[in-house]
């Protein structure tokens, strides 16, 4: 039993009442849910069987760099800790609007892990459906997944210089408009990577959090000139809200998504890195 890679909240919350009339659990199903909302947050109240995981450990930083992948075994304690076993598949969210539920796809993908789940919306989807909600902690054994980096779904800034005027390379910046000119500045300098073509993160999604249809979410991308064969290299500042873009991507069946190693804290605190305003 499996779910897609965005996961509607009505249709998890009928999979968890089709298990519960079975006398089955979301384990026997093979799904493992982690919520990665504040460990307070999960307390006041969660989907039934998630366990909490600790988003912190989805990111490594090197000051003034952030956003980079965590380290194999900070990955697989993670792991070990929701009671992720081989062959689980992995279902994440968040409050909604938020990014660490993408962040931890984005993760198992560079591991080589593609039994992924996002729920759309998060939880403040789930509440605004008015699905039920669980405060016992559900408590889980230690899983035996574990995963070595393979790193494939990244590119480093000193590559991406190298490829910055090939055709078949679309770089999305997804930040805030301020961001993307250079007037709002949170590294060494601000502005963006030359060629970069500027799409919020936000305008991906709907009111809710929820991400827009798939009709809705190609004319999007089109409008960027990006297409399913172009490598598509998406970044924000440390790869926190360019996820939500990265899962949006692989869900629309782009085929080589990558995230700019470091994203703009990398990028804009080098003295010979191109940039434009």
């Amino acid at each position: 039993m499996s779910l897609p890679l965005i996961v509607d909240a009505q249709a998890l919350a009928d999979l968890l009442a089709q298990l519960q009339s079975e006398s089955r659990t979301l384990k026997d199903a093979g799904i493992c849910l982690v919520d990665l909302r504040p460990a307070e947050a999960y307390a006041a109240g969660h989907i039934t069987g998630a366990i909490n995981g600790n988003a912190a450990l989805l990111n490594r930083a090197e000051p003034p760099i952030g956003g980079l992948l965590p380290e194999p075994e900070v990955v697989n304690a993670f792991l070990a800790s929701i009671g992720a076993h081989m062959g689980d598949q992995i279902v994440a969210y968040d409050g909604g609007r938020e990014t660490a539920a993408a962040r931890l796809v984005w993760v198992l993908d560079a591991y080589g892990y593609e039994a992924n789940g996002w729920l759309s919306g998060g939880f403040g989807a789930w509440q605004a459906d008015k699905l039920p909600v669980s405060s016992e902690a559900s408590i889980t054994s230690a899983g035996t997944l574990s995963l070595s980096l393979i790193g494939d779904n990244t590119l480093p800034v000193d590559t991406l210089m190298e490829h910055l005027v090939a055709p078949t390379v679309k770089i999305l910046d997804v930040r805030s408009a301020n961001e993307f000119a250079g007037t709002d500045v949170r590294s060494a300098r601000g502005g963006h990577v030359p060629g970069a073509k500027h799409l919020e993160w936000t305008t991906l999604l709907d009111e809710r959090g929820r991400l827009l249809d798939d009709a809705a979410l190609e004319a999007q991308i089109k409008q960027t000139g990006a297409g399913p064969d172009d490598t598509v290299v998406v970044y924000c500042q440390t790869h926190q809200r360019s996820a939500v873009t990265y899962v949006a991507l692989k869900h629309l069946g782009f085929m080589d998504v990558r995230a700019l190693d470091g994203a703009w804290s990398a990028w804009g605190n080098r003295e010979d890195t191109p940039i434009e305003t």
